[in-house]
């Protein structure tokens, strides 16, 4: 019998969040945490930063990691990982939602709020066939966020995040499935929640391998 492998995304409101629970709250987070919010000036990207960890620490519990004891570690990119666990995650931030994925391959997230089109942001990051995507379809915005999205957790699921040039590799459909041109060894998950865009790089060659679960995670 075939079984699917979990891929599990969280997604945290910080319109919950105010003064006294995150002062209860940040006790919880690992030093690294503390320290960045503490950088950060303003008060909605230090929730935000707090709800990203809040997430890791939702993930760790639902699989069995000790997130007290597990040590979470940066490549020369940034890229947090787990120092000992089997399972990799990822995380990303926009408008009011924090997002947590984790599962048992490399993967990389992106969550972006639905705006305007940035059509200049288009030419410099797109393909001219990326950008034929959003010239042939009436809602533009939907479809630019729809391909940032992508673009950004395939830079993440590298390692590399936005250090690499976005026009060095291109999306491709093909079989009405998104994948990057001339390689199977990457595969996208997509979702639409709100007014927001997100989606989810696994290296891997078999998507259907995995099945993805998502929750909205309240505080208690």
């Amino acid at each position: 019998m075939i079984t699917n492998t979990p891929i599990k995304s969280y997604l945290l409101d910080i319109s919950s969040i105010n003064d006294e629970s995150f002062n209860r709250l940040i006790k919880l987070v690992k030093p690294y945490r503390k320290e960045k919010i503490e950088k950060l000036t303003l008060k909605k990207s230090k929730y935000l930063s707090l709800a990203v960890e809040l997430l890791i620490i939702k993930a760790c519990k639902d699989f069995n990691i000790d997130y007290l004891n597990e040590e979470i570690v940066f490549n020369d990119y940034g890229k947090p990982s787990f120092k000992y666990s089997k399972y990799f995650f990822n995380t990303s931030h926009s408008g009011k939602y924090a997002l947590c994925v984790i599962c048992d391959a490399i993967i990389g997230c992106d969550i972006e709020e639905i705006k305007q089109y940035k059509e200049k942001v288009a030419e410099r990051c797109f393909t001219a066939k990326e950008n034929k995507y959003i010239d042939v379809v009436l809602d533009k915005d939907d479809m630019f966020y729809r391909l940032w999205t992508l673009k950004e957790s395939y830079t993440k699921c590298l390692g590399t995040g936005l250090s690499i040039n976005m026009k060095s590799f291109e999306l491709d459909n093909k079989d009405n499935d998104i994948i990057i041109k001339g390689s199977n060894d990457y595969q996208f998950i997509e979702a639409k929640y709100d007014n927001y865009r997100l989606a989810f790089c696994i290296k891997c060659k078999d998507k259907n391998k995995y099945i993805h679960n998502s929750s909205l995670v309240t505080l208690d």
